[in-house]
């Protein structure tokens, strides 16, 4: 959860591009488009129970001009074929519509969090920015987090809270959702007995059960609570009042 390596800072750099809203089919558009949006009333993509979704927060999810502005310094034909051909722009539109259902979700799970209470306190918050300083030589301190996230994400270390925060409510309320999960005896051996060659030692022997048990019942947990995770959010979109205005895709 948001805890960094030297390694993966690069992806969640990535991330912070993708899960964060925007969109303009094309590069040289942007800064107009922009202009134009904060002059005029808020253009709604969709609602979800009522709540809005707006053409501006779809645009700063999608990031599609700093994605096209990477992809043209280092794979300039394909930047050229997103923003010059019908099969690019058709690419970008399916795209805008799969980070519009992302941002649904999203909202689904904070009303859901918002209508359980579940809260996030300064001190769980803090101890994940400590733990990306901690992880990373590139930063010192607070600052050098905050310096870095400003000039290189175009955020600032609130932004980054404020996504921390979310982030950790979404966390406890899928623990609440996948907390009742139960992994019997009998699911234990069936899952052994078909999978005994995945547990074999050094010398190609199968080890018996009871030297296995304990990580083949983390493995049925892990897949029970994504079942009843995925259950339900699929169960939440069909009790959703969820209206997507085409006209503004």
């Amino acid at each position: 959860m948001l805890n960094f390596s030297k390694r993966n800072l690069v992806i969640f750099s990535l991330v912070l591009l993708l899960v964060t809203p925007a969109f303009g089919v094309l590069a040289q558009d942007e800064d107009s488009n922009q202009q134009s949006a904060q002059q005029d009333q808020p253009t709604v993509v969709a609602t979800v129970n009522g709540e809005e979704i707006t053409e501006q927060q779809l645009s700063q999810a999608a990031q599609v001009y700093p994605i096209i502005m990477t992809l043209s310094r280092q794979f300039r034909s394909f930047a050229q074929f997103l923003m010059t051909s019908e099969a690019g722009n058709t690419f970008l539109t399916e795209y805008r519509k799969y980070v519009l259902d992302n941002l649904i979700e999203q909202e689904l799970k904070k009303q859901k969090t918002d209508e359980l209470g579940i809260e996030v306190s300064e001190k769980e918050i803090q101890g994940q920015i400590d733990k990306i300083i901690e992880n990373n030589d590139q930063f010192e301190d607070e600052k050098s987090l905050e310096d870095y996230l400003k000039n290189n994400q175009d955020m600032s270390l609130d932004d980054l809270k404020a996504r921390i925060k979310e982030s950790l409510r979404q966390q406890k309320l899928r623990e609440e959702v996948t907390g009742k999960v139960e992994v019997t005896e009998d699911e234990i051996t069936s899952f052994y007995e078909q999978n005994k060659q995945s547990y074999t030692d050094e010398k190609g022997n199968v080890k018996p059960l009871k030297e296995v048990k304990d990580k083949i019942e983390g493995t049925l947990r892990n897949q029970k609570g994504n079942e009843a995770w995925s259950a339900w959010l699929q169960e939440a979109k069909e009790e959703a009042e969820i209206e997507k205005k085409k006209e503004n895709l």
